[in-house]
């Protein structure tokens, strides 16, 4: 796009824009750009606005180049793209040349308006070009030699102006040309690298954006150990000031491993760190930062939350409450009564203790209520107290520190204590819970604070306790195994979970469920529950409750062949030498039922209160169905 200033390779250049200018039918005789051109003040700065960049940096080199050449008889113009002269400059006689000629701000120099001039040429066939006076095309301007050179964008497709230099010919020397093609080269340089300013200020804020957007804590800090960049999130988790880079990171937390780490060029991952100015503590990741040659010159820190490390932890291990108060099926009294109460604990955030024979469902109560609570989206972290070994329950429930005994994992580990933070901690079984593990964890319910095993310093913990058990607490307590002052702590709200035998009217229901379910699982169709299959499912004790009904469901989809579940799929003699009572035999179900409440009643010994408590029902639904019974008997 530029040529070697050379006359003889200008010649046809000059040669071809008068040429053009005689077609345009410019006046060879016209004293300057014609009035028609000029655009209004109001337009002008629009235009310069519209180009501010181009035009400061443009009219910086004019200014730049003009105080070597002032008072030499010489004047500078830029014009823009579309040949619009935007800024003018020079000695006194040659302005009053450009004035006379109306080469001023806001009117237009292009060859179809003034023929061939330094500007014009320059733009029209986008090279730096020298133009004596000799050669231009209006006669009474050919005592002036001109110079100019096109300014381009930074990638070279758009031309945004045009530099100019004129003088007296005498003055003027083709070398001039020179000044002004460095000129407009360097107006180019400038907007480019502008342009990459631009573009890693950019890339710089999207960086930033990103990193503040990040939930955890981040900072880079210098081989030395000081802060070189951080995060809202950092500061927050720090207490760094606003004005933190620069200073020695070790003032806010301790920092001598991670300084070990950035000196060896290893990694660390999930340290926990204290926080000096709050005392919090959180877990902290340190990656090296390298050149290129590998050389070591930072870390990038990250920092995130114990509780939010907890909470992820949780969801990883599945930790999680998955049933609402909707999963839990059944119409019975006893059973819409236990439900009600634990709609109300959900309400609130005292400890629950769920009382019920195995098998009853009551994790099934202590999900829902975690699920229909303020912590519903916090971790609900669950511990069978009969499934461990005493040896190991202290630092399941604490969790324990690196090296506190042989075979402790590298790092230490957070005890379910600790990942049920903000939470809900469902202790199972704690009948069969240690006494002297009562004894801690009622220090914990006291204070709020847990100390893993091996551990000097204490942990702030707030959770809330939802316990169960399948024993009668208040004759452990008699027997000295279970502690009085403990079981106050767990059982401000206490729920009964009825068994199954007590609530007769929901086994079908709860058996047609789980057909259900199993059909799903199995892939085949749900098969139907023949009378006599009802009548033996309902006289059935059931000892292991829901649970048990469960696999007994799963046996039958399985065992059965044929297009319907039959009793022997549901007791054959393999179940564990169980069979049911008597089946009840011929009638319709209204006939079952009412034989069903009379052999409750009979073993109630006729007392009403304890048959309905049993059945499940309340004592007028008992009355109102034996009356309709023997009604429709009679």
């Amino acid at each position: 796009m530029q040529i070697t200033p050379f006359l003889p390779e200008l010649d046809a250049v000059i040669r071809r824009s008068l040429a053009r200018s005689a077609v345009y039918g410019i006046d060879p005789l016209h004293d300057g750009a014609p009035e028609m051109t000029r655009i209004g003040p109001a337009a002008l700065r629009r235009r310069i606005a519209a180009q501010q960049e181009f035009f400061l940096l443009a009219r910086e080199q004019i200014d730049s180049l003009y105080r070597l050449l002032k008072d030499t008889g010489f004047c500078m113009a830029l014009a823009d793209g579309e040949g619009y002269v935007l800024y003018v400059v020079g000695d006194a006689d040659l302005m009053d040349h450009f004035t006379r000629r109306r080469c001023l701000p806001g009117y237009r120099w292009t060859e179809r308006d003034v023929g061939t001039c330094a500007i014009g040429l320059a733009l029209a066939e986008r090279i730096p070009v020298f133009l004596p006076g000799s050669r231009m095309y209006s006669v009474p301007a050919r005592d002036i030699s001109n110079a100019g050179a096109p300014v381009f964008s930074p990638d070279g497709t758009r031309v945004l102006g045009a530099i100019s230099l004129s003088g007296q010919s005498r003055r003027m020397h083709v070398h001039t040309l020179g000044l002004v093609r460095q000129a407009a080269e360097t107006v180019r340089a400038q907007l480019r690298e502008r342009g990459r300013f631009r573009e890693l200020a950019i890339k710089r804020q999207s960086l930033r954006a990103i990193i503040d957007a990040d939930p955890r804590g981040i900072l880079t800090i210098t081989s030395e150990g000081r802060i070189a960049e951080c995060n809202r999130r950092a500061r927050g988790l720090l207490g760094l000031p606003s004005a933190c880079e620069g200073q020695l990171l070790n003032g806010y937390m301790e920092s001598g491993e991670l300084l070990h780490c950035l000196a060896t060029g290893s990694s660390l991952r999930a340290k926990e760190a204290v926080a000096r100015q709050s005392g919090v503590i959180h877990f902290v990741s340190l990656d090296p930062l390298r050149m290129p040659g590998g050389e070591v010159v930072g870390g990038l820190l990250t920092i995130q939350e114990r509780k939010e490390v907890m909470r992820m932890a949780v969801e990883v291990t599945g930790n999680m409450a998955h049933f609402t108060f909707e999963s839990i099926l059944g119409r019975s009294e006893s059973l819409r009564l236990a439900v009600h109460h634990a709609r109300i604990a959900a309400g609130g955030g005292a400890p629950v203790l769920l009382c019920g024979e195995t098998g009853t469902g009551k994790e099934l109560f202590a999900q829902a209520i975690h699920n229909s609570s303020k912590r519903a989206h916090q971790p609900f972290v669950a511990l069978n107290c009969a499934a461990i070994p005493k040896e190991l329950l202290e630092s399941e429930l604490f969790g324990y520190e690196e090296g506190s005994f042989t075979g402790a994992q590298r790092g230490g580990r957070p005890g379910k204590l600790e990942l049920a933070d903000s939470g809900t901690l469902f202790l199972d079984e704690i009948g069969d819970m240690p006494f002297d593990m009562q004894v801690k964890l009622l220090r914990v319910l006291q204070s709020g604070e847990i100390r893993r095993v091996g551990g000097l310093r204490t942990i702030a913990v707030n959770l809330r306790i939802i316990s169960a058990t399948n024993r009668d607490l208040r004759q452990a307590i008699a027997d000295h195994k279970f502690r009085e002052d403990l079981y106050y702590r767990i059982s401000t709200l206490t729920i009964d979970i009825p068994p199954l035998r007590e609530r007769p009217e929901d086994i079908l229901l709860l058996a047609e469920h789980f057909i259900r379910r199993q059909a799903q699982l199995l892939e085949r169709p749900a098969l139907p529950l023949p009378e006599r299959t009802c009548r033996a499912l309902l006289s059935y004790a059931w000892p292991g409750n829901i649970r048990q009904l469960e696999s007994r469901v799963e046996r039958a989809m399985h065992l059965a062949e044929g297009s319907e579940l039959l009793p022997e799929h549901f007791f054959g003699q393999a179940a564990e030498g169980e069979a049911p009572s008597p089946v009840l035999e011929g009638g319709s179900l209204a006939e079952r039922e009412l034989r069903l409440i009379q052999d409750m009643l009979e073993a109630c010994e006729g007392n009403m209160s304890l048959c309905a408590r049993r059945l499940g029902i309340s004592r007028p639904t008992l009355y109102r169905k034996l009356r309709r019974g023997r009604d429709e008997r009679a």
